[in-house]
């Protein structure tokens, strides 16, 4: 299993900063929201990234080059054509949730991860909604990704420990 190509839905703060982060560190990015006035607000937060990484990494330049690398759909089915792992970062409503799983369900390649940002939902709330358990987690970024630079990662109990 290797991730090369990720895609982040919601391009909000936390979903913006996990996309900036994911490009600068190699990654093949796509943010995708549901609407291009959603797309154009996500990259406007992001153009304040570059003069912070500057101060966090000593190769911070190349946070120059991070957004113009990222490529942003406002529809899923191209978003995640080529997924390996698409992150949730969509608002924190169980029925919005719910309904974007099931969408992607059916339109992500099959060998895509699943991962919620979620920050105050479970994996096992979402489980029904998905196409492939075994492929599902919570995989959880702090606000200010520079600063606080790890990850939570909870399964629930029919994930497949490769995947966490």
């Amino acid at each position: 299993m290797s991730i090369k190509n990720v895609t982040v839905a919601g391009g909000g703060v936390l979903g913006g900063q996990i996309a900036f982060q994911s490009q600068f560190m190699g990654f093949n990015v796509t943010v995708y929201d549901v609407n291009d006035s959603a797309l154009k607000h996500s990259e406007q937060l992001m153009t304040s990234y570059p003069d912070i990484y500057k101060n966090f990494y000593a190769d911070g330049e190349k946070a120059d080059k991070v957004i113009e690398n990222i490529r942003f759909s406002s529809n899923l089915t191209d978003a995640v054509q080529d997924a390996d792992l698409v992150i949730e970062a969509i608002p924190e409503n169980v029925n919005i949730k719910k309904d974007f799983y099931e969408q992607l369900s059916r339109v992500a390649p099959q060998k895509a991860i699943f991962a919620s940002n979620s920050s105050t939902f479970v994996p096992s709330q979402f489980v029904d909604s998905v196409d492939r358990p075994e492929k599902f987690l919570a995989l959880h970024f702090a606000n200010q990704i520079w600063v606080n630079n790890n990850a939570e990662i909870m399964g629930h109990a029919g994930t497949d420990e490769k995947y966490i």
